[in-house]
C-alpha cells in the first residue's frame, strides 16, 4: 500500500510539473504574440545587439554603476550590456507586455537581477535626478511624441561625468557582411534613402536641443544607415564625459 501511494504521489509530481511548464510555454507564446517586434530582435537583427552592446562599451568605457535602456522592447540591447559588463540595467518601456516578457527572458538567460524591466515613458520617466552611469536607448525615438521632452528626460537621469547614446541603427563594427543585408532591408522597408525618412531629422534634434541647453551632445553617424545622438553631462568640475573613441 505504501508502495502505491508513493507511485501515486510521484505520478502526481510529474502531473503538476509538466502542466507548470506548458503553463509557462503557453503565458510566453501569448506574451510574443502581444509584441510582435519579438521576432525581429531575436531573428533578423539578433547580431545586432551584441554587436551594438561591444561598441557602446569601446566607445564609453563604462562598465559599472547603473544603465537605462529607454524604450528597450523585449530587452535585448539591455541583456546584451548586461552578459558583458557589471551594469546594472533598467529597461524601461511603455508597453507592459513587452515588459513583461522582458523579465521572463531575463529569468531565462540566468539574468535576473542584472537586468530589470520597467513600465514607464521616456518623456516623463520615474527615476531619480543624477540616476545612471549610461543611458542608451536604440530605435525608440522615432516614435517619442516629444523626442525633445525624452532628451531633457534622459539628460536629467544622468549623473554628472554620465553619457546617453540614443538613435537607431546597426552599430558600425557589425561584420560588414552581416550589416549590408540589413542596411539593404532597412532601406527597403522603411525608405530611409528618401530625404523626408524621419530619421534624417535626429541633426535638427540636436540642433532644438542645444537651444534648449544640452550643449554637450553631438550626432554620431553609421556607415549608409544608422543616426544617434551622444550626450555627455559634465562633471562636478564642470567638464564634459570624455570623447568616445570609434
Amino acid at each position: 500500500m505504501r508502495v502505491r501511494r508513493v507511485a501515486i504521489c510521484a505520478v502526481m509530481l510529474m502531473i503538476v510539473a509538466c502542466g507548470w511548464g506548458w503553463g509557462q510555454d503557453t503565458y510566453k507564446d501569448s506574451l510574443i504574440e502581444k509584441c510582435p517586434f519579438y521576432e525581429t530582435a531575436t531573428g533578423r537583427l539578433a547580431p545586432v545587439y551584441p554587436a551594438l552592446a561591444q561598441q557602446i562599451v569601446q566607445d564609453f568605457g563604462i562598465t559599472e554603476g547603473i544603465c537605462v535602456d529607454v524604450g528597450g522592447g523585449c530587452g535585448s540591447l539591455a541583456m546584451a550590456l548586461a552578459r558583458i559588463t557589471d551594469l546594472q540595467v533598467y529597461m524601461l518601456d511603455i508597453d507592459p507586455w513587452a515588459v513583461r516578457l522582458c523579465n521572463l527572458l531575463v529569468d531565462e538567460g540566468d539574468l535576473t537581477g542584472k537586468v530589470v524591466a520597467y513600465e514607464g515613458d521616456a518623456q516623463d520617466m520615474a527615476f531619480r535626478d543624477n540616476f545612471a552611469d549610461l543611458v542608451v536607448s536604440r530605435g525608440s525615438i522615432f516614435f517619442w511624441a516629444d523626442q525633445l521632452a525624452g532628451l531633457k528626460e534622459c539628460y536629467r537621469i544622468l549623473k554628472p561625468g554620465g553619457v546617453a547614446y540614443i538613435g537607431g541603427g546597426f552599430s558600425r563594427i557589425l561584420d560588414p557582411e552581416t550589416r549590408a543585408p540589413l542596411v539593404q532591408w532597412r532601406m527597403d522597408v522603411t525608405g530611409l534613402h528618401s530625404p523626408d525618412s524621419h530619421r534624417h531629422n535626429i541633426s535638427d534634434l540636436v540642433r532644438k536641443a542645444r537651444k534648449a541647453g544640452l550643449r554637450h551632445i553631438r550626432v554620431d553617424r553609421e556607415p549608409n544607415v544608422g543616426r544617434w545622438i551622444v550626450i555627455r553631462k559634465p562633471d562636478r568640475a564642470g567638464r564634459p564625459a570624455p570623447a568616445s573613441q570609434p
